[in-house]
């Protein structure tokens, strides 16, 4: 097995989402210094790498967080350069994130947020919205968190389906997805999988996962994956490739030592 050096272009690859030599600012701190990732339609990549690597900095880089700032490099989105974008515009441009951790919103139902959302995709009737939110709910099986204040109490499984949720209400071009399969049982992550996949079928052009474990990979499918190691994107290849080496051998082989 070869697993190349990361270049960044992929020679005759038309992608949807483009970031070429990516560096992601933080608080005057560059914390991402070089990230090339190409995402054709249709496809999911994975982003692989030990904790503290940039992998959640890079997303939220992208996707336009507050704080975070896109220094260097090219993003662009179906040509469309993200860069001057606020977050905002890069949501409506066809951008969507789930977060790592779903944030507490004190006083708005669950139900509520997905309707919101859904009404800005839909624009249709009541009716038509709150029907898409109950089999967004059943899809995923949180009806019994709709009518709690967002992120009361859930359980981290729940929490990782209500985020995958926000993503089928709105079904964005492309998707960001960070660690969907981090804190949560075996079940929860077949159901996050499964949730994922159906995104893809409803509309959903291209997605990238950041993943620790790669536990996620084993139930859905995938096409080429990405190391990250101290804010670089190192290693690239086959989806299929790149885990094997990396459950095998873990991160550090790639800077020349070894895992235990």
């Amino acid at each position: 097995m070869t697993l190349a050096i990361h270049t960044g272009s992929r020679s005759g690859w038309t992608a949807l989402l483009l970031l070429r030599d990516v560096a992601v600012e933080v608080g005057g701190r560059v914390v991402v210094r070089r990230a090339s990732i190409e995402i054709p339609r249709g496809e999911i990549h994975l982003l692989l790498g030990p904790n503290a690597s940039g992998k959640t900095t890079l997303l939220r880089g992208v996707v336009g967080y507050p704080g975070y700032r896109i220094a260097r490099g090219e993003a662009m989105l179906g040509g469309v350069d993200l860069r001057p974008l606020t977050m905002e515009e890069r949501v409506a441009a066809g951008i969507g994130i789930a977060f790592q951790w779903l944030p507490r919103l004190r006083g708005v139902r669950l139900r509520r947020l997905l309707e919101k959302i859904v009404s800005k995709r839909l624009g249709g009737s009541s009716r038509e919205v709150e029907e898409e939110v109950r089999r967004i709910a059943r899809l995923l099986s949180i009806e019994h968190l709709l009518d709690r204040d967002v992120g009361a109490g859930f359980s981290g499984g729940e929490g990782k389906r209500v985020e995958v949720a926000t993503l089928l209400a709105q079904r964005p071009r492309v998707a960001l997805v960070d660690e969907p399969d981090s804190g949560v049982d075996v079940d929860s992550v077949f159901m996050v999988a499964q949730g994922l996949e159906e995104l893809m079928r409803e509309g959903t052009e291209a997605m990238l996962i950041v993943t620790h474990t790669g536990f996620i990979a084993r139930s859905m499918r995938h096409s080429r994956a990405y190391v990250m190691l101290g804010g670089e994107i190192v290693y690239s290849g086959p989806s299929g490739e790149v885990l094997r080496a990396v459950l095998e051998k873990g991160f550090s082989w790639l800077r020349g030592g070894s895992d235990g």
